[in-house]
């Protein structure tokens, strides 16, 4: 049975602003094994990279973090010192992000930068050594003719080929686990096929384990093992992919797995009938008390005004509803 990699228990992230104060995640428990793929799901702003950057110790300084615990390979990491994460980030644990060219530097070649990348944990490395693994890096990676891209700029890179020299400066330090936000949002359909399908030969590679942070439920289902449904900041369902595919609980997964299929049957115009029926609801209300899907959910009743906690149910399902 594999081992536990990642576990983090009642997650709260709390962004205090000069006004006012934002509550972006609450009560936020996961875990993820070796070579296991969790996916957190959910619309903008309901907490999943902030989730992701609080556990990396990214956050903005006026983010203010606490948990039960956050322990990352037997190590404790939530009172953990900057010198320890230091170790940790970009080693032990890497992100990719959607747009993997804003975070490459325009002035730099491709080889440059993935030669940093590579001395940068292991500074003894010669010039020689670093550009014969850049290479084969770039190979692993499905780029054709990877002599020709270490010269290149990132301007001159197609996203799909951005992303897939991002994934290469990310796997460079033999990683234990992957963050990937949103990392096929900005490519076309056939690429963002290709962009998976090279993250999950890479998983199996290396043993790797990936968070994958995702608004379109679907994409989930090449991937992940488990998926993680977030709204408002809280996990509202959480299941096996199968689980959640097959007997969706919570109305807001429900709702997510009905915008993937009618954009996928073209059925756009059920979809927004749906939707305008959701945002005159929520326009309508003024406080939200107990459950925060209430205003938006046709099945509620009078408990629904009483915060739910996540049930277990049968397997690995939970669902943060009292309606089940």
């Amino acid at each position: 049975m594999a081992e536990t990699l990642l576990k983090v228990e009642d997650l709260n992230v709390e962004y205090v602003l000069r006004e006012y104060k934002v509550n972006a995640v609450r009560n936020v428990s996961f875990y993820i094994n070796e070579g296991e793929c969790i996916a957190l799901v959910g619309e903008s702003g309901s907490g999943k990279s902030t989730v992701a950057m609080a556990v990396m110790g990214l956050l903005p300084p006026y983010a203010k973090i606490s948990a039960k615990k956050i322990t990352f390979d037997g190590k404790d990491i939530l009172n953990a010192d900057e010198r320890l994460m230091t170790e940790i980030r970009g080693k032990d644990v890497t992100v990719i992000f959607q747009d993997p060219i804003s975070y490459l530097n325009p002035i730099i070649s491709v080889g440059e930068q993935i030669f940093e990348a590579l001395m940068a944990h292991n500074p003894k490395i010669s010039s020689n050594e670093a550009h014969a693994q850049a290479i084969e890096l770039l190979k692993k990676v499905r780029i054709a003719d990877p002599e020709r891209v270490l010269k290149m700029y990132p301007f001159q890179l197609s996203g799909g080929m951005a992303q897939r020299v991002f994934i290469a400066m990310a796997i460079s330090a033999k990683p234990k686990l992957l963050i990937a936000d949103e990392p096929t949002t900005a490519l076309d359909l056939t690429i963002q096929s290709q962009i998976l399908k090279l993250l999950n030969n890479l998983r199996k590679e290396y043993n790797l384990s990936i968070i994958l942070i995702t608004h379109d439920l679907s994409l989930t289902s090449y991937l992940a093992d488990r998926i993680y449904v977030m709204y408002n900041g809280q996990v509202v369902e959480e299941d096996s992919v199968e689980g959640i595919f097959s007997n969706p609980i919570h109305p807001y997964t429900k709702t997510l797995i009905l915008s993937s299929q009618a954009i996928y049957l073209g059925e756009v115009k059920r979809l927004r009938e749906k939707m305008a029926t959701i945002t005159e609801k929520v326009e309508n209300s003024y406080t939200i008390k107990g459950c925060d899907f209430i205003r938006k959910c046709s099945n509620y009743s009078l408990e629904c005004e009483k915060e739910p906690p996540l049930i277990e149910c049968n397997g690995l399902k939970k669902v943060r509803c009292w309606r089940i």
